[in-house]
């Protein structure tokens, strides 16, 4: 069966948070926005941010057999045409099994369903290989790095900026 989506809700939010059991963890998937350990209320948050027809960020669960499987968030901002993709992530047990790219697949093509993005970007630790390797075959390009972004213990994290635009994206569906 497929890979489908459906807006996430507070009864996915345990499973969700049992897919992180380190603030390194968490750093890595959603950043510095977040606190550790993860905070229900600052989710409910989040997903109250994906009402209406002008939502500015969208909070995605994917499902495989009726399953949760993954998660993801699209920052929507119309003015200047751009989707920010943010806090991608499969769950521990749907990892390893080559889900990486039709989940890219997917958040893609939900990105570019707004006809008014022109640009879809994120931020990506630049020691996390496996997730740019999945970017880059979903057609996301490097435009740069940010050096010592993110301290976290005795570590300082580089973070890459990629980004996929519309016509790249449209020239991708035609070749399919």
């Amino acid at each position: 069966m497929t890979m489908e989506l459906r807006k996430f809700g507070k009864r996915d939010i345990p499973d969700l948070f049992s897919w992180f059991g380190t603030e390194r963890d968490v750093l890595q998937w959603a950043g510095a926005a977040l606190s550790w350990p993860l905070n229900r209320r600052e989710f409910i948050d989040l997903i109250k941010q994906h009402r209406g027809p002008t939502a500015q960020r969208e909070v995605w669960a994917v499902t495989k057999d009726g399953r949760m499987i993954g998660h993801f968030q699209i920052g929507l901002n119309r003015r200047l045409r751009t989707a920010g993709l943010g806090r991608i992530a499969l769950s521990p047990s749907a990892r390893g099994l080559k889900l990486s790219e039709p989940l890219m697949e997917l958040i893609v093509e939900r990105t570019f369903s707004h006809d008014w993005v022109h640009r879809c970007d994120l931020l990506v630790y630049a020691h996390n290989l496996a997730a740019i390797r999945a970017y880059e075959s979903a057609g996301f390009v490097l435009e740069g790095t940010r050096r010592e972004t993110t301290p976290i213990g005795d570590e300082i994290w580089d973070t890459h900026i990629m980004s996929l635009l519309r016509r790249e994206f449209d020239k991708r569906t035609e070749r399919e």
